[in-house]
């Protein structure tokens, strides 16, 4: 039930109640009179038939609010009973999707936009610089009631106020560009999906979300906020000045039909979701919303299958990078921490904040690294295309065409950090007795952490190869090659002045010599590792 229809019911009961006591308290005096009465005739101070006369007018009244008591607490009941139909009611009209409200919730709003900020770090040091940090005062975060719990008592134990919001540039570059496609939406323009992609723990759904919804509550828009990992729905909308929250359960696609979803959803509506590992967007079903919808995910198959999802419709995905060594730097100080011990989770974790700002966390990550360099599977991977690798190893980052932008529709994989590409040179060297430098290190490595992977190839442009020297039924578009352990790998930098010439030679020599085996990245697949399309497996 929406907020101001609750407050009328609760008026109308505590107007009947009020009603009650004053009744009560009338009924009261009276019987304290008639008692002061009858105990003035026990000591003799009055006579019997004064008594009478006395008592007998205050016992009428007596009774007479009785019955008024007793009228009034039938009309409460009768009240109390009609709201919790209207209740029932609208429940049964909104399928079972039952609105409660969150008091905590609208302080929460409140305190987002009312909190502290300001900048950190210098612009001249880093592009990445400065991070805008915002102080709340809260104790509860939508989607992250445990995560902000254990937070504000992190933050009291270093004598900090609030939780500290780190508001990464390329964030609020990203918030900028996204409502300005909503304005766009709102006038009339059909795309209204927009995806966030980036390494998983580098703050899109704790950080990123606070300083979205902060701007839509500064405008007093509706905001949605659906996590999956909870199961809830957290609305958020303006009434009378202040923000209210109301919360319900999702517990299957049929949600977004309900009169609870239906009389809040709307073009001008913003629908935040938050998806979960193994789950993604669970019960969302694009055709039933008409919001504007943000989507935050990590590249894997949460990623795939939303894509999927929308697929017949506009959208637009931007990815952002892991956080800079400057960006580390400056949380470091801001937490009170040892930015010698930061610069080393740093370095470990290649810039993802989750897995280096808690050192719980950061045991964990290193535990499944090592697992990773020895080849086992873990529980999170960079799942792009046709291409499953450990995010231990690589990391997904933005390759924008804009230096002033830290955010891109385009991507590239790439090797979390030199220190990570150099420790796993050191454990295969010292178990093989080898010792990997220069581009045959670039080689092995690439080719030793693909093992396993697999990548469609496809057909040759005809300006590269002969097509006549191919075979009829030779068709590349459908060929699958999987990286073998003891392969070696061919690339060619694109980067380098003069490589792009080297690299279509070699397509076109290696195309020619039907001996030797060619792979090649699928169209709009990048370089994984800064090369062109090209690569080449020779066994």
């Amino acid at each position: 039930m929406c907020s101001q229809r609750a407050e009328v019911w609760q008026g109308r009961m505590e107007l009947r109640e009020k009603q009650i006591l004053k009744l009560r308290d009338e009924q009261n005096k009276l019987i304290d009179r008639l008692g002061r009465i009858l105990q003035a005739f026990l000591e003799g101070k009055i006579s019997e038939e004064k008594h009478e006369n006395f008592s007998a007018p205050l016992k009428a009244q007596i009774a007479e609010t009785q019955k008024e008591i007793q009228a009034k607490e039938a009309k409460l009941e009768e009240v109390i009973k009609e709201f919790k139909e209207a209740q029932a009611m609208e429940t049964e009209e909104s399928g079972g999707a039952k609105l409660t409200e969150n008091p905590a919730g609208g302080d929460y709003a409140k305190a987002l936009v009312e909190a502290e900020k300001r900048e950190a770090g210098d612009a001249k040091i880093s592009k990445f610089l400065p991070m805008v940090l915002l102080t709340v005062c809260t104790s509860f975060i939508p989607g992250f009631t445990a995560i902000a719990a254990e937070e504000e008592k992190r933050m009291k134990d270093k004598n900090i106020e609030g939780i500290l919001i780190f508001g990464r540039k390329c964030f609020l570059q990203v918030v900028k560009e996204f409502r300005r496609l909503r304005k766009a939406y709102i006038d009339g323009a059909i795309l209204r999906f927009c995806i966030l992609a980036g390494q998983s723990g580098i703050g899109k759904s704790l950080a990123f979300s606070q300083i979205y919804m902060r701007e839509a509550f500064i405008q007093g828009e509706k905001v949605a906020f659906y996590s999956v990992r909870e199961d809830t729905i957290y609305l958020f909308r303006m009434e009378d000045g202040k923000y209210t929250c109301q919360q319900a359960e999702v517990n299957d696609h049929g949600f977004w039909k309900t009169k609870a979803w239906k009389t809040f959803d709307g073009r001008s509506a913003h629908l935040i979701i938050d998806p979960a590992p193994s789950q993604g967007h669970k019960y969302f079903k694009v055709h039933l919303v008409e919001a504007f919808v943000v989507y935050l995910t990590s590249p894997n198959s949460e990623l795939s299958n939303f894509e999927k999802e929308i697929r017949d419709l506009t959208w637009k995905r931007f990815f952002v990078p892991t956080l800079a060594i400057e960006e580390s730097k400056v949380i470091a100080t801001e937490l009170k921490e040892s930015q010698s011990v930061f610069l080393e989770r740093f370095q470990r974790t290649g810039g993802q904040l989750r897995d280096f700002i808690w050192k719980d966390r950061y045991e964990h990550f290193k535990a499944c690294q090592y697992n990773a360099w020895a080849g086992v599977q873990t529980g999170e991977y960079v799942h792009l295309g046709d291409l499953k690798v450990s995010s231990r190893i690589f990391s997904d980052q933005p390759s924008p065409t804009d230096e002033t932008l830290l955010y891109s529709e385009k991507y590239v994989i790439v090797a979390q950090r030199e220190w990570v590409k150099s420790k796993i040179f050191q454990v295969y060297a010292a178990k093989h007795f080898k010792n990997f430098t220069g581009l045959d290190g670039e080689k092995w490595f690439f080719a030793k952490t693909y093992k396993g992977c697999k990548l469609l190839a496809r057909r040759l442009p005809k300006n590269l190869a002969d097509a006549k020297k191919k075979k009829k039924n030779d068709d590349r578009e459908n060929k699958v090659h999987e990286f073998p352990a003891d392969s070696t790998l061919k690339t060619f930098s694109d980067g380098v002045e003069g490589q792009i010439d080297k690299c279509r030679k070699h397509i076109k020599q290696v195309a020619e010599d039907q001996k030797a085996e060619l792979t090649v990245c699928p169209t709009n697949y990048p370089a994984i590792d800064g090369a062109t399309n090209c690569r080449t497996l020779c066994d």
